[in-house]
């Protein structure tokens, strides 16, 4: 968690700023008609570029309801503010114009002109630390070039929201040597190259953020739609209604009381003595969990979806270090960010990744676990998978103790490179780092092919391929022996592993010496040819998965799931599927079934988290239950989300019904006789309010001779007797409501003797 570390105070003060920002802006959209007057967006502003060929919008607030006009190109262009006073009007599409021209709006008898507006190509750049990194920051940046007029950009203000907001923080610019210095050094770079090859004007945005993770960049709606982002949205939203802020504010004026007296006696000590000493650092009050630029969403509301309107041509993204722990699930993440925003903007717009830079010691052995190395992969993965991306490779940049190299030039070279030859059609023979194209073996031989090779593939250095490493059946990795073949063919030997099935290339954080490059020395990006286990693979929030296992590991309880496969379960149906995300098991089908372990249970204590979908939804943990062909049947513990809200009943599927409680019971007579009492039972509001809607929730049951107890979330709901079933198998139900997902995780289970 050391990137957290490094943006742990200042991420505290852009906290607050958020808060402040906010409220700034959710005045402004809600302003009365007393109050209302003629404003414009913060992007529709001086010096602002728009996107030549498309048709964009111009936003602001005026009188409810209005007339609004405004005159640019020669053209006016009218429309009507809404009750709320809110107004929007596209324009264009323009040619492309390095001539400043004005803008005017009008709304009854008040008028704004905006002014020095070009037409070009702009971009969003987009992502955490590294593409926040200034100009300022890195090695010469020789600030005499940064003298373009022509090149302009905006700087979006760092805030969160809890919806998507219509305007934020920030102004256009001038690109200047003086300016250039606080501005996104990628950003520079990759704009200062496009506006030198096409000779266009350019529009920088920057929405970056640093130390924040891809789904904070990314609208709700998309991500609940997102199966590998349910889990982490769940873990938010639990810390979300745990929320108390009269006690985060208590906590807060304790600690800085504390804080004040410790500040006070250590500046006395220091000018007693003359010694300097170290503060200690200033508390910071929590905020909502919904407004923590870490929330999903939260400056994908403020930053980006104030955007929607402002035409572009493409995205440039540095981003991923948040993500690290997650590596495998930032695919999935990633490539719903792309497919949101591209959403949102209504065009297909390119989307260029910059590949992670080395970071931290290099390694000197082949097969170690790296999750750098996975969230590089994953980046790689979406570049090579979703249409119109492409992917700047940088395992050449970096520094094993600074996880912010401070060469940008390269960087944002190699992202105009991208653009220039898959956006603009440059005629260029190489544009695109050298990326994995296939493989074939042959005997003791791995033959790995490419593709962006140029004029063909070489050794950066001249000397032999590095960083290579081939594996047998055994999935032990050595070190292999590399020869270019052709123009885009490597091959692979190595003499420890005579039958090979597997080959990585630069499979590690920081590979220094990984040499392999095209003929316009664009650096090979890693890759690997198996699919095996990932170390991040079964990590989907920010918690550790482990946690749970280990508490439960000391109480005797073992896995009934082991969190990466349905290894111990069976499909006893036709229908219906399974699927593993994360450390949770995803049960979707049209009508219900059940997926059911292969061993059989007598006595015995399990414990199980479910989550039901949206509505009136019910499911069930099967206990001591019995198989036929389609049909599954015996004790189960109900979970059910509709009005009756008899969780953590017993039902007797395929036989009696129900048994507790028992008015619809068709069992002996003893049954029946609880129908009083079990009405009374589930009356009482810590047992009819045990289940939590919309979240998730505990069960725990004990199997032991006779006696069936359950508890939902700490409350006992069922504690009785019945003796028809002394073993059987367990099983988890998909109720049926067609399109929905049940979802299963911390599956565990004690035998009793």
């Amino acid at each position: 968690m050391f990137y957290f570390d490094v943006f742990r105070c200042r991420a505290a003060q852009w906290l607050v700023a958020a808060v402040l920002v906010s409220l700034f802006i959710s005045s402004w959209t809600k302003v009365s008609a007393q109050e209302s007057t003629l404003r414009l967006a913060a992007p529709i502003s001086d010096h602002m570029v728009l996107q030549h060929g498309s048709k964009t919008s111009v936003w602001g607030m005026a009188q409810p309801n209005a007339n609004v006009s405004i005159q640019f190109a020669g053209k006016t262009t009218k429309t009507e503010a809404d009750k709320d006073g809110q107004w929007s009007a596209k324009l264009g599409p323009f040619n492309v114009s390095a001539t400043p021209s004005k803008m005017k709006i009008s709304s009854n008898d008040a008028s704004i002109e905006v002014s020095d507006i070009l037409v070009g190509e702009v971009w969003m750049c987009s992502g955490q630390s590294n593409m926040a990194f200034r100009l300022s920051a890195t090695e010469n940046p020789k600030y005499e070039e940064a003298d373009l007029p022509n090149v302009r950009f905006f700087k979006t203000d760092s805030a969160t929201a809890l919806k998507p907001q219509s305007d934020c923080g920030g102004k256009w610019m001038r690109m200047t040597p003086d300016s250039a210095k606080g501005f996104s050094a990628v950003g520079y770079y990759f704009g200062k190259k496009l506006n030198e090859e096409l000779g266009v004007p350019i529009g920088l945005i920057d929405t970056s953020w640093g130390g924040k993770p891809v789904e904070a960049f990314t609208s709700l709606e998309k991500l609940k739609t997102t199966g590998a982002a349910l889990p982490l949205i769940d873990e938010w939203n639990s810390l979300d209604k745990r929320y108390d802020a009269e006690k985060a504010k208590s906590r807060y004026d304790k600690a800085m009381t504390v804080w004040k007296e410790k500040v006070t006696s250590l500046r006395a000590k220091m000018k007693q003595t003359g010694e300097k000493v170290k503060l200690p650092r200033r508390p910071q009050l929590q905020v909502q969990p919904k407004l923590d630029p870490n929330y999903p969403a939260a400056i994908y509301n403020q930053k980006v979806a104030p955007w929607h309107k402002y035409s572009i041509a493409g995205a440039i993204w540095y981003q991923g270090e948040a993500n690290r722990n997650r590596a495998v699930q930032y695919q999935s993440l990633l490539t719903a960010l792309i497919e949101d925003w591209r959403q949102r903007w209504g065009q297909p717009f390119p989307f260029y990744i910059v590949q992670l830079a080395s970071f931290q010691a290099a390694t000197t052995e082949p097969g170690i676990a790296d999750s750098w190395a996975e969230l590089q992969h994953a980046q790689t993965l979406v570049a090579q998978n979703v249409p119109k991306c492409g992917i700047a490779i940088a395992n050449d940049i970096g520094a094993a103790n600074d996880i912010h190299p401070k060469n940008k030039r390269d960087v944002g070279d190699r992202l105009a490179l991208l653009a220039l030859g898959q956006h603009y059609g440059k005629s260029l023979k190489a544009f695109a780092s050298p990326l994995y194209k296939g493989h074939k073996i042959k005997a003791n031989h791995v033959l790995v092919e490419f593709d962006d090779v140029g004029d063909g593939l070489k050794s950066r250095d001249g000397g032999p391929l590095k960083r290579f490493e081939i594996a047998g059946k055994d999935q032990k990795w050595f070190w292999a022996k590399a020869e270019i073949v052709g123009t885009n063919q490597v091959d692979l030997t190595a003499d420890d592993v005579p039958e090979p099935v597997a080959a990585r290339y630069a499979w590690a954080s920081n590979p220094t010496d990984a040499n392999l490059v095209n003929s316009a020395g664009l650096p090979a990006s890693l890759f690997r040819t198996d699919n095996w286990s990932l170390s991040t693979q079964n990590n989907f929030t920010r918690r550790n998965p482990a946690d749970t296992a280990k508490l439960l590991t000391r109480q005797g309880f073992k896995p009934l799931f082991n969190g990466k496969n349905l290894n111990g379960w069976r499909n006893p149906y036709k229908y219906g599927q399974a699927e593993v995300v994360g450390d949770e098991i995803h049960l979707t089908a049209n009508k219900k079934f059940f997926l059911v372990t292969k061993n059989e249970y007598s006595d015995f204590e399990l414990v199980v988290d479910i989550k039901l979908p949206e509505g009136k939804a019910n499911s069930g943990v099967m206990l001591r239950c019995h198989v036929e062909p389609n049909k599954v049947f015996g004790y189960q513990a109900e979970c059910d989300g509709s009005d009756r809200r008899w969780s953590g009943g017993l039902y007797d599927e395929g036989r009696r019904k129900w048994i507790w409680p028992s008015t619809q019971g068709r069992s002996e007579k003893k049954f029946l006789e609880y129908e009083e009492e079990s009405k009374a039972h589930f009356a009482k509001p810590e047992v009819r309010d045990a289940l939590k809607r919309n979240d998730w929730n505990r069960y725990e049951i004990k199997c032991q001779g006779d006696q069936i107890v359950i508890r939902v979330n700490g409350v006992e709901t069922t504690n009785l007797r019945d003796d028809v079933d002394a073993s059987g198998f367990i099983a988890i139900q998909h109720h049926g409501e067609k399109g929905q997902t049940y979802r299963f995780r911390n599956l565990y289970i004690k035998e009793l003797k």
